[in-house]
């Protein structure tokens, strides 16, 4: 499946679970980072790279020369941000970056880092968020989509299902998850729980895959679906 493909199925696993126009983008940056370990390397994961180790590096020599202005959640966030980067770089094509571990680990990271963001904008948080996955090409082509799947928020208007860090945690991990699932039902497969098992998830675990989606679906709106039921 190309970016085409992961980014609509992204906006649609991703819809039912988002309130604003942010997790759109969280959404999206879960659905479109597993191929960072395919031809990407090269500019968006050695940029990642750098800037991320640059950001290390200026932690460190805070904490040896300005201790008094040394944040340690910053450099946490660094050297997690710095990971995130690593894993594709040294990963091959449809390998670690295409497991559900890298899925828990990247969504409480990317997640932690948009809340922190949110201090400028809920919505550039979002888009620098997506950036740090896709490169300028892309950036403009997935935006459209994006903002389609915006327009459908403006218009249903949904209320807040999650709060907190998990409002920020559960897009990415969302999106991630039909990643692996629109992977999964083509005929190479993925090996999500590599390395402790290379079996591979094929349509048949796929379409496991999008039943439980629906029944997360299901339990998160459950409220919403009795009221109305009620009401009727």
């Amino acid at each position: 499946m190309d970016w085409k493909g992961h980014t609509i199925l992204g906006l649609v696993f991703g819809l039912p679970f988002i309130s604003s126009p942010e997790q759109i983008f969280l959404a999206l940056a879960g659905a479109l980072y597993p191929d960072l370990d395919h031809d990407v390397k090269e500019d968006i994961v050695k940029r990642g790279i750098y800037i991320s180790l640059g950001l290390v590096l200026i932690n460190i020599l805070i904490y040896y020369f300005k201790k008094e202005y040394f944040n340690l959640d910053l450099f946490i966030l660094s050297v997690s941000v710095l990971l995130i980067y690593l894993i594709p770089y040294f990963a091959n094509h449809r390998g670690i970056t295409h497991t559900f571990w890298t899925l828990i680990l990247v969504s409480v990271i990317l997640g932690f880092l948009a809340l922190k963001l949110t201090i400028f904008s809920p919505v550039l948080a979002g888009i620098i968020v997506l950036l740090m996955v896709v490169n300028e090409k892309l950036l403009g082509k997935i935006l459209i989509i994006a903002i389609f799947g915006w327009i459908v928020l403006d218009i249903l208007k949904p209320h807040s299902l999650v709060s907190g860090n998990l409002s920020y945690i559960l897009p990415v991990a969302v999106g991630y998850l039909s990643h692996i699932v629109g992977d999964s039902i083509t005929p190479a497969g993925v090996k999500a729980f590599y390395p402790i098992s290379k079996y591979k998830l094929r349509k048949k675990e796929g379409y496991i895959l999008i039943l439980v989606w629906f029944l997360m679906v299901l339990y998160i709106w459950k409220d919403i679906i009795l009221s109305l039921l009620i009401f009727k």
